[in-house]
């Protein structure tokens, strides 16, 4: 009898234990994400995240491509339409690996986007006078192509709800360098401020993703 008294006390004991040590076995491992970050809207563009999980443990790879499109914007200053795209290539460090990605986590990696504009500003022509070949300027619609490098360092939060559906949030900094093919001094350089398209220098990350955990 006090040997199935033992037992049973020794069954209450470690039961909780035994049981959570399960829950985190028997979770299924998780290796692939796909979200979206709703912030992009304010800028007319989107970005979809895949997250891939890499053999290392905690270690994953996230690939974000994006997409912007502005068909008329007659009441922006700076452009009247723009089209671009862009990809962002994060190698994200969990603090903790788990089977489903979540808690703290570092990220960084580099970021190219580019921009095609159309605008009204000063373009370049050439003319012929008296058998003399001159360059004249005229205002009209012109084309501005812009070429964005740069990379980011994040630290950020990842919960997951459900074992499904997570929620990320992330703050760092980064660094931008915009290049474009028009002649200097005569278009808008669309470099106002660090949100801007074509903005050189360092600048703040933020945000916020959702998505499901595959």
């Amino acid at each position: 009898m006090n040997k199935k008294i033992g037992f049973f006390f020794l069954l209450i004991l470690f039961a909780p234990a035994w049981l959570f040590g399960q829950d985190e076995t028997l979770t299924k491992v998780k290796t692939f994400n796909v979200g979206v970050v709703p912030q992009y809207a304010f800028s007319h563009g989107m970005r979809i995240d895949l997250d891939f999980r890499l053999h290392k443990p905690g270690q994953w790879m996230v690939v974000s491509p994006q997409f912007y499109l502005i068909a008329q914007n007659p009441d922006n200053s700076n452009y009247k339409e723009l089209v671009g795209v862009g990809i962002e290539l994060q190698h994200r460090l969990f603090f903790k690996d788990r089977p489903i990605p979540k808690g703290a986590y570092l990220g960084y990696g580099p970021v190219f986007q580019y921009f095609s504009v159309k605008d009204q500003g000063l373009a370049a022509y050439s003319f012929d006078e008296n058998q003399v070949e001159y360059i004249g300027l005229s205002e009209g619609s012109i084309q501005t192509n812009i070429y964005k490098f740069g990379g980011n360092l994040i630290l950020g939060i990842q919960t997951v709800v459900n074992d499904y559906f997570y929620v990320d949030a992330f703050l760092g900094t980064g660094i931008r360098i915009s290049l474009d093919n028009r002649t200097s001094g005569l278009h808008g350089y669309y470099n106002d401020w660090w949100g801007d398209i074509g903005y050189s220098g360092t600048l703040i990350v933020a945000g916020i993703r959702f998505g499901v955990s595959l």
